[in-house]
């Protein structure tokens, strides 16, 4: 007789998250279900959307009742991101806004001329305009910052960030920072430049870390306050 031996498929892994859109009085929020989370989050992102991390095994009726709980804190934050987000017409820079002309007879965006108005070709020039912005104005506050710091920085990148301003690798001595820092008043740039920088040496945010800025910045908490809109 011949044996036949059944090979059982593996079950496959269960997923360790999960996503629900929901409507919450005419908001639209993000209920995250993830393991390893044991307690309610809800947050606000700089762009305006919404999201609460719950632990992985609740339900969605246990995350209305927080939503509920927190309405009032909701829709006043919301709104006031909202109101903080740039308008179409409006270019933000160094903590100024300024009402966007397009005159495509234009080679080059002026900025000098015009109280309260930039001008340029088109919006692409304008996005160019902004990163060579971004890049000498963060390059300076490098270089101010490196002979305290005493740390090498092997590479300075700028983009678009979602949900915070910079970061740092310390083993690696990168520095990534937020294009759209670059809208905020210089002093706020400044914050977060020497922030980031002083993770090469403190690689954290204990005690330690945020006295050791304090030493520099002694306003530090100031500026952090306004960065975050409180």
């Amino acid at each position: 007789m011949f044996g036949f031996k059944f090979i059982q498929k593996p079950k496959p892994p269960k997923p360790a998250s999960k996503k629900v859109q929901v409507n919450f009085n005419g908001l639209a929020v993000a209920l995250n279900f993830k393991k390893g989370v044991k307690n309610f989050r809800l947050k606000v992102a700089k762009s305006g959307e919404i999201s609460l991390s719950m632990p992985f095994y609740a339900t969605q009726k246990s995350g209305f009742e927080f939503l509920v709980k927190h309405a009032g804190w909701l829709a006043m934050t919301h709104a006031k991101i909202l109101a903080n987000l740039p308008k179409e017409d409006e270019f933000r820079l160094l903590g100024k806004i300024y009402r966007i002309k397009i005159d495509a007879n234009l080679k080059d965006i002026n900025l000098a001329k015009f109280d309260g108005e930039i001008h340029a070709p088109n919006f692409k020039a304008l996005e160019i305009y902004k990163k060579a912005v971004a890049k000498q104005i963060f390059t300076e506050f490098i270089y101010k910052f490196t002979p305290v710091i005493n740390r090498k920085i092997n590479r300075l990148t700028i983009r678009k960030m979602q949900t915070r301003w910079g970061s740092c690798n310390h083993k690696k001595g990168y520095i990534n920072l937020s294009l759209n820092l670059i809208e905020k008043a210089p002093e706020l740039v400044e914050y977060v430049v020497l922030h980031e920088m002083t993770h090469l040496i403190f690689p954290h945010h204990q005690k330690s870390f945020y006295e050791f800025i304090a030493d520099i910045m002694p306003d530090r908490k100031v500026r952090e306050l306004a960065l975050n809109g409180k």
